[in-house]
């Protein structure tokens, strides 16, 4: 019974130091930080919050518990890859796309269909498009 109590005492221990890490930001570097802001403000439909710089070089978004940064500086072209992307998921992904067409900006499924929309084998509709950056973005239904 005591090695019990002491195993359980252990776990508890080891749980309690071992807290489950949460995503605080992503930052993502922008060329145009007024071009990159209305994208996601206006597209996306990320609501602003407050951000501590207030040096004309950041945007802060909330992104549910965690936040999305965009901040401006000397550009450099990055190296761009689908593989690697920003995936935000709404309601309505009928909605989304008419006001994407609305705006004119070209949206494909994962392949590279213009104008189609990835099925995923659990149902959950997916579609990709570039920001301002080059950087690719997901939109999917999984709300």
């Amino acid at each position: 019974m005591k090695s019990f109590i002491i195993t359980i005492l252990f776990l508890i221990t080891f749980h309690l130091s071992h807290a489950q890490v949460k995503l605080n930001h992503i930052a993502v570097y922008v060329e145009n930080l007024s071009e990159s802001k209305s994208f996601y403000s206006d597209i996306i439909g990320l609501e602003e919050i407050e951000e501590p710089f207030k040096d004309g070089l950041h945007v802060w978004y909330k992104l549910g518990v965690s936040q999305l940064h965009l901040i401006e500086g000397e550009w450099k072209e990055p190296t761009i890859n689908k593989n690697n992307h920003l995936c935000f998921s709404i309601e309505d992904m009928e909605g989304f796309i008419k006001n994407l067409k609305a705006k004119k900006i070209h949206f494909e499924n994962w392949i590279g269909e213009a104008g189609k929309i990835t099925q995923r084998v659990d149902g959950v509709q997916q579609i990709y498009f570039q920001d301002p950056n080059g950087y690719w973005v997901e939109v999917n239904d999984d709300y």
